[in-house]
C-alpha cells in the first residue's frame, strides 16, 4: 500500500503524517484542561508521544488505521484526527480529534475530519467510521455533525477518562462510505 497522503485544507493549513519531530506537541496538547478532559489516552511525556508517532506509521500500511496531524500554514502541529480499526471484517473504524486552543473555531476539525474520512474510505477501503464524544460536549457534536456524521444514540457510560477515572454518557455518530459528502457549515 502507498504512503499515507497528505491533505489540503483551506488557507494553508493541511493534514500530514505525524513525524517524530512533532513529539514535543503531544505532551503539550495533553496540557490543554479541554484536550486533556476528554483524551481517551494520556500521551503526557516525549517518550510516550515518539511511541505512539511510531505505532502510527505502520497502521496506513496495514490498512488499520491513520494518524494526522492537523497543521498551519507555517507547518506548526495545530491538532490530531486520528483513525483507528474496531473490527477487520466489517470494515469498521473509529475516529478521534484534537486541536489546540488557537486553533478553535476556524472549522479545521470539521473540515480536517470530512476530508480524512473521505480519504480513508477510498483508500483504506473501510465501510463504516464511528465517533464518540461526551454527551456534554457540544463543540465535538457540531464538528461530528459538521464533518458528515450522522448522530446514532447514546451509549451510557461507554467511556472511562484517564484523566480523573468518571464514566460518561457518549454519543454516537457515524458516517458510512456511501453517505453523501458533508455541506460546509450546515
Amino acid at each position: 500500500m502507498k504512503r499515507q497522503p497528505e491533505l489540503k485544507l483551506a488557507d494553508g493549513h493541511r493534514l500530514r503524517p505525524w513525524t517524530t519531530t512533532d513529539a514535543p506537541v503531544i505532551p503539550l496538547a495533553m496540557q490543554d484542561p479541554l484536550v486533556r478532559q476528554y483524551a481517551s489516552q494520556l500521551l503526557d511525556d516525549r517518550d510516550a508521544a515518539l511511541a505512539a508517532i511510531h505505532s502510527w506509521s505502520d497502521q496506513w500500511g496495514q490498512g488499520s488505521g491513520a494518524a494526522w496531524a492537523v497543521t498551519g500554514p507555517g507547518e506548526q502541529v495545530l491538532g490530531q484526527i486520528r483513525f483507528g480499526l474496531l473490527d477487520a471484517h466489517l470494515a469498521t473504524g473509529v475516529v478521534g480529534y484534537w486541536l489546540l486552543p488557537e486553533a478553535r473555531g476556524r472549522s479545521l476539525a470539521s473540515s480536517g475530519l470530512a476530508r480524512a474520512s473521505a480519504t480513508v474510505f477510498r483508500r483504506l477501503g473501510w465501510h463504516r467510521i464511528e465517533l464518540y464524544h461526551a454527551v456534554e460536549n457540544a463543540r465535538s457534536c457540531q464538528v461530528a455533525r459538521r464533518g458528515g456524521y450522522l448522530q446514532e444514540g447514546v451509549m451510557r457510560q461507554a467511556m472511562q477518562y484517564p484523566v480523573d477515572g468518571r464514566r460518561s454518557d457518549e454519543h454516537l455518530h457515524a458516517r458510512l462510505a456511501s453517505d453523501p459528502e458533508p455541506n460546509e457549515g450546515r
